[in-house]
């Protein structure tokens, strides 16, 4: 249970990470009575997902990515996956820093909502109001880790919608409204990163993550007419 992120690392040599909402976890210096273990079935672990602790919740996200973010992904950029027109209205969930600018050039207009105070930002009660304008979006998979993400797809238009980040699970059986997957894989030598203190930025210069991308064979920005 790191502090940019939660890893998890199977005995087969898989491993998956999730992020760490550190502003969500309770307050205290002993949150819990008793603390996950190592040789546990990967079924209790799966199982903290349906948790109401934050933290939990990241734990089994990471387990879950552990059991499927797995096989041959490209690793490419995944917004040379996303097409945007300078007609386009983008919407962004959660803060892609650098990402921003890049966007700002190709797109007519970029929404950007964050729950924390950042400039040019719309609080995520305005969601509902101006995602349905939205010709894409680029969603952060931590809105499944805080049980956001079916009321955001619930107020789209739009079938150019890209998952991205280091908790994606690249699932498009489960995710079939996602056009583009931008995640994560690490190798269980991210576990180290992880206990360090390490984010998304530190596995991929430590080389124990890279990201990928994965485009359903239904999905797809390329299709989408000017």
């Amino acid at each position: 249970m790191g502090i940019g992120l939660c890893a998890v690392a199977f005995d087969d040599g898989r491993a998956g990470v999730a992020y760490t909402d550190r502003k969500a976890i309770p307050w205290g210096c002993s949150l819990y009575d008793e603390l996950p273990g190592c040789d546990v079935r990967v079924e209790e672990f799966i199982e903290m997902f349906d948790s109401e602790d934050t933290l939990m919740r990241s734990m089994g996200m990471a387990t879950i990515n552990a059991c499927i973010n797995q096989g041959k992904f490209r690793s490419v950029d995944v917004m040379k996956e996303v097409d945007i027109f300078d007609s386009d209205i983008v919407g962004m969930i959660g803060y892609f820093d650098p990402m921003i600018e890049d966007i700002k050039k190709r797109a007519k207009r970029l929404y950007i909502f964050e729950k924390e105070k950042m400039p040019d930002t719309f609080s995520p009660d305005r969601i509902s109001d101006l995602v349905p304008e939205c010709d894409v979006l680029l969603i952060s998979a931590t809105t499944i880790i805080n049980r956001t993400f079916d009321s955001i797809i619930e107020c789209a238009r739009t079938k150019e919608i890209a998952m991205l980040g280091p908790s994606a699970p690249i699932c498009p059986e489960a995710f079939p409204e996602v056009s583009v997957f931008g995640g994560t894989i690490v190798i269980p030598d991210a576990l180290k990163t992880v206990y360090h203190g390490g984010g998304t930025k530190n596995l991929y210069r430590e080389k124990t993550g890279k990201k990928v991308v994965f485009v359903p064979e239904n999905g797809s920005s390329s299709k989408r007419m000017v």
